[in-house]
């Protein structure tokens, strides 16, 4: 866009220390009361919903849980 002379924005969210562990729901809801709606809010609560986690430690692995609370952060593999 830039290089074709246009306009570009760009909009960055670090929710990393901020949410640490606050419940999805409750993050959805302080979201809106800060008047974030719209397509930020959808691609946020999509970006949140439905992953999972597992454990390992000495090779035991658990089973997959999914995630209520707190953002991904690191590597999303």
């Amino acid at each position: 866009m830039i290089d074709s002379g246009n306009n570009a924005d760009a909009i960055f969210m670090d929710f990393a220390k901020a949410f640490d562990k606050v419940p999805h729901i409750r993050l959805g809801h302080k979201l809106e009361s800060h008047g974030i709606t719209g397509k930020l809010y959808e691609w946020t609560i999509y970006w949140l919903s439905g992953r999972k986690q597992r454990v390992c430690i000495n090779g035991v692995i658990s089973e997959w849980k999914f995630v209520l609370s707190g953002v991904p952060q690191g590597p999303q593999f």
